[in-house]
């Protein structure tokens, strides 16, 4: 496939009817569809010339030189997938021309196909007039008209006809579509999807994920507003699904969807906002700027969404709306690189992502949350062991204090004071931090996190599980919140919820073999919390963990504690940092009593920031039973000033 050139194709978009409710009747089941589904696709394309562009959850996306090819492809799945065990997909084909880059596809040809297959039924396949005018002569394949619809973000309305198969007097009526949500939606709830990057370049990608979180921050600020987190409508981007199914996912009653396209030193923003339930276009607005007039454009389309539903903004909001962190374009472009490694969490991307906070600095010395994105990078790389953290607490507060006094009243800065208390055992200044950088910025679900950690350790553990379900509601989709609320609620004793919880962990990782094991291995350590062995076992079994089912069955844990001593081992002859306290949670988890315990008292004695963690109960430890933690525990309250 050539890069950057535009060709003539057919797009093909294939989805599974109803996997979210097939995955609660019956997971494996559900697991052996999906597996199915890919193994049928790729050995079709093969065949047919097909190019799969992309797997996405329970879709996938194939390219097609021919129409022809593309409709026969779409027969044969469906002829397929009629057989036992029957998988219910739907289908839809549009052929025009299309962007191809690093092997991406762009285009409205994109777009419509995936409108079109939203709209076929369980084994339907519905094509488009321009590609139903390729092959309606063509023996072997039957279309009749089935209706002309108006699309979303397509000007004309779109002829669709439907390709008659055998397989089509399947309805497939196990699963429904429908998922009606079984709370009140908050008619203020929005979501604003990742906005399209559809300029030639697509280095600028990083410039339209930033936009969407500039905008998502903007509508934080009207407090009357419930705005779902940027982690979470990632998992959307480029996906097909209808905004009625998006919207009952994120549980919002809207949705802000849009396109930028960048061009020099000028910028065309398009956004449209849309009622989820009903599909109904409530506002669209374009703006053609130069490029350093894009906070103007981030303010009015706040502005313009209050307006629309029917919201009055205060003072002191009009204010922060107005309210320009900075005037160099050279500043915020490097801050949003940083800003969108940050959130990786691992440690090759927190160190790019700290380079290019201080290069943001450099060009602007008054930026305040470029300092504080920069400080955050010191205090996660210290609280997740990658980094020495006795110099990182160093640097990390001076990057604060440079901030505080650019912007004492930003949200950001005050998350990243808290954090800092939270690291320095100052448990009551890091509470009474986490909850005004809250009042500041709602949105910002890693501090719900973070504060919700410190109060389960202090023991308010009913006051946590509080501060998790406001986290999830502003970022539903964040797994690692997620986990750190099942062990909440495995704490509580609530083991139906955190067992529900694990399993919709388990659904998400449906399209990733690495991370479907590990979800499966943390259910199984999950049950065998709660003494349920069977289950544990059976779960065990489902991630293929050898380690796991050998100390169950024997107590023996050697093949879990080979591989941490393995990893460890690597570490070293690499000179590389080791944590105590993160290489004792890895024996830990692994059975290896004794070695856990001597690093944990390591990590004391060092006073490395993140020995505040073992005062939770962690379900996932094995072997190691909380009364051996209590002298641990003991030691750690000593340097906590609660």
């Amino acid at each position: 496939m050539a890069e950057n050139s535009h060709q003539l194709a057919t797009i093909l978009f294939a989805d599974i009817v109803g996997y979210t409710a097939m995955m609660q009747v019956d997971e494996t089941a559900a697991l052996e569809k999906i597996n199915r589904f890919r193994q049928v696709i790729n050995v079709i394309a093969d065949e047919l010339n097909g190019t799969i562009i992309q797997f996405y959850g329970d879709g996938c996306l194939v390219l097609f030189n021919s129409s022809t090819d593309a409709v026969e492809f779409a027969k044969l799945l469906q002829d397929d997938f009629a057989e036992e065990p029957k998988v219910p997909v739907r289908i839809g084909i549009h052929m025009g021309d299309v962007l191809l880059n690093q092997g991406n596809v762009f285009g409205d040809v994109v777009n419509i196909s995936s409108r079109i297959q939203a709209l076929a039924p369980a084994g339907g396949i519905y094509i488009s007039e321009t590609v139903y005018r390729n092959v309606a002569n063509k023996k072997g394949i039957d279309s009749v008209f089935v209706k002309e619809e108006k699309l979303k973000n397509v000007k004309v309305p779109i002829r669709i006809y439907e390709v008659l198969t055998a397989a089509r007097q399947f309805l497939f009526q196990s699963y429904s579509t429908e998922e009606t949500p079984e709370y009140a939606i908050n008619e203020n709830s929005i979501a604003v999807l990742p906005f399209t990057n559809i300029s030639r370049d697509a280095e600028q990608e990083y410039f339209s994920d930033g936009l969407t979180e500039d905008i998502i921050a903007q509508l934080s600020k009207i407090k009357s507003f419930k705005v779902i987190s940027r982690t979470s409508v990632m998992q959307y981007k480029h996906s097909p699904k209808p905004i009625k199914e998006i919207g009952t996912e994120l549980g919002v009653a809207s949705i802000l969807e849009g396109s930028v396209q960048r061009s020099g030193d000028k910028v065309r923003i398009t956004a449209q906002l849309i009622k989820a339930a009903t599909d109904e276009h409530l506002w669209a607005e374009s703006y053609d700027r130069p490029v350093n007039d894009i906070f103007s454009i981030q303010r009015e389309v706040a502005v313009a969404i209050a307006s629309v539903l029917n919201t009055t903004l205060s003072k002191k909001e009009t204010q922060e709306l107005d309210h320009v962190p900075t005037v160099n374009m050279k500043a915020y472009e490097l801050y949003l690189r940083g800003k969108l490694l940050v959130e990786k969490r691992n440690k090759t991307d927190i160190l790019a992502a700290r380079e290019l906070f201080q290069q943001s600095v450099t060009s602007d010395k008054t930026f305040a949350v470029a300092y504080s994105g920069l400080a955050d990078t010191y205090l996660l790389s210290a609280f997740r062991g990658y980094e020495n953290p006795m110099e990182l607490m160093w640097l990390a507060k001076k990057n604060i204090d440079i901030a505080l006094g650019l912007d004492p009243s930003s949200g950001e800065t005050q998350a990243s004071l808290g954090y800092w208390y939270h690291q320095s055992f100052d448990w009551h200044a890091a509470e009474i931090t986490y909850r005004r950088s809250i009042s500041l910025n709602a949105n910002q679900s890693n501090v719900y996190l973070w504060l919700a950690i410190l109060l389960e350790a202090k023991g308010e553990r009913e006051e946590a599980l509080k501060i998790y379900n406001q986290g999830s509601e502003v970022n539903p989709m964040w797994d690692y919140l997620t986990k750190n609320k099942i062990k909440a609620l495995a704490n509580n004793n609530n083991a139906e919820e955190a067992v529900r919880l694990q399993k919709g962990l388990i659904e998400k990782a449906a399209h990733d073999p690495e991370l479907l094991k590990k979800r499966y291995a943390e259910l199984s350590r999950l049950y065998w919390s709660f003494n349920d062995k069977t289950e544990a076992l059976a779960a065990a079994t489902k991630a293929g963990n050898k380690g796991l089912i050998k100390f169950y069955n024997e107590g023996d844990y050697s093949i879990l504690q080979h591989e941490v001593d393995k990893h460890y081992d690597e570490m070293k002859s690499r000179g590389e940092y080791i944590s105590q306290m993160w290489m004792g949670l890895d024996y830990a988890n692994a059975g290896a009593r004794d070695k856990a315990l001597e690093c944990f008292n390591n990590a004391i004695a060092l006073k490395e920031t993140a020995i505040t963690f073992l005062l939770i109960r962690d379900y996932e430890f094995l072997n190691i039973k909380y009364l051996s933690m209590a002298l641990i525990t003991r030691k750690i309250k000593q340097v906590v000033n609660f």
